[in-house]
């Protein structure tokens, strides 16, 4: 069905003078207190991305007699495959009021949404919506690992979830052999002359940081200081995030988006977004594990898809939660029916680099 047959079911892209009907129907499906009503967070997230279009928002709604009955979003982002940019688009916030579930509405406004972009991506969302997609013939890529790194055992077994074999794994390691792991990568990476340095925003030098990382990876959002600005300098919740560069003289080698959650009482420190020039993650992540044991975290942990990470987070005792710490976080991909090309790369999860500063992963912390 083409666009035109949605418009003609009552789909069409958001207006502001859609905005009390949106409300209501926001309060009513989301809850009263969710974020999706907060003016501040819809004016950065739909208004001021780097890739927004000049169509309009990306927003769209489903009208049945006089009323918002479902809704569809999208954040617009550059999208590196393999040697060229596409444009592509995150899906979020799918959503359609009880009563008009399984009349069409969920397709309508999933398809709208996809036409606008050369690729549509979904990341950690809900169990309709999943089901949805599946319907509409998406790609599941499975599931975001989440690499937990234990700082202080005793603190961690009493507030985590996992038992069994992972408890007396980490208590057999204890926290002397954590602690020396973790001084020893962290001293390692000192003597090639890394330092972790804490910013107050980003700035023009990553732009060479991104030309100099992105080739070792065949698909990954573009995370230049553009992005990077609007993603966590420009965001209502800015002060939520700590900025580090990893740098050796003048030279900026990674930066690291830090966020410290409390979970059951517990600080938890979450990487939210990083990047690192070929060869200097591992260094990356030893300075930044180093930083939040001295600063008293319990864990370190960092949601991320990216298969140059694997290995060298393992060796430095990083556990993968392949399911993530409550739920699963699924990875769905639709190419444009005219991207057939797309396809083979995109539809391959080890070609992928994700981070929680990617779709909407990173909008709540561990406890919300």
């Amino acid at each position: 069905m083409s666009v035109i047959d949605w418009k003609q079911r009552g789909v069409a892209r958001y207006e502001p003078g859609d905005r009390p009907l949106l409300e209501t129907f926001q309060r009513e499906n989301f809850g009263a207190d969710a974020m999706q009503l907060a003016p501040d967070h819809f004016h950065w997230l739909f208004e001021e991305p780097p890739e927004r279009e000049a169509e309009g928002v990306q927003l769209w709604v489903c009208k049945r007699n006089g009323a918002i009955v479902g809704q569809q979003g999208g954040i617009p982002f550059a999208l590196k495959v393999g040697e060229k940019t596409r444009k592509a688009s995150w899906a979020i916030d799918l959503m359609v009021a009880a009563e008009w579930r399984l009349r069409g509405v969920g397709p309508a406004l999933s398809e709208t949404h996809m036409a606008a972009s050369d690729l549509s991506v979904s990341l950690s969302m809900t169990d309709a919506a999943y089901k949805s997609y599946k319907r509409a013939g998406w790609a599941d890529l499975g599931s975001i690992p989440t690499y937990l790194r234990v700082l202080d055992p005793q603190r961690c077994l009493r507030v985590s979830p996992y038992g069994g074999g992972l408890a007396k794994l980490v208590a057999r390691i204890g926290k002397p052999a954590l602690t020396t792991a973790s001084f020893g990568y962290a001293g390692a990476a000192r003597a090639l002359g890394a330092k972790l340095v804490e910013i107050g925003s980003f700035d023009y030098r990553v732009d060479e940081l991104w030309e100099a990382a992105a080739p070792q990876h065949a698909v990954i959002a573009r995370r230049d200081w553009a992005f990077l600005n609007w993603r966590f300098d420009a965001n209502p919740r800015a002060d939520r995030h700590r900025r580090f560069y990893v740098m050796r003289g003048e030279k900026i080698l990674a930066y690291v988006v830090l966020r410290v959650d409390h979970w059951k009482g517990e600080p938890v420190g979450v990487v939210c977004d990083y990047l690192a020039r070929p060869g200097w993650l591992m260094s990356t992540f030893a300075l930044v594990t180093e930083t939040a044991r001295r600063e008293g975290m319990a864990a370190l942990m960092c949601r991320t898809l990216n298969a140059h990470a694997a290995r060298p987070l393992s060796m430095m005792g990083f556990l993968c939660l392949k399911n993530g710490l409550r739920a699963p976080t699924r990875m769905m991909v639709r190419p444009a029916l005219d991207q057939p090309e797309l396809t083979p790369l995109v539809g391959d999860p080890k070609s992928w680099f994700v981070t929680t500063a990617d779709s909407d992963m990173g909008f709540k912390g561990l406890g919300e």
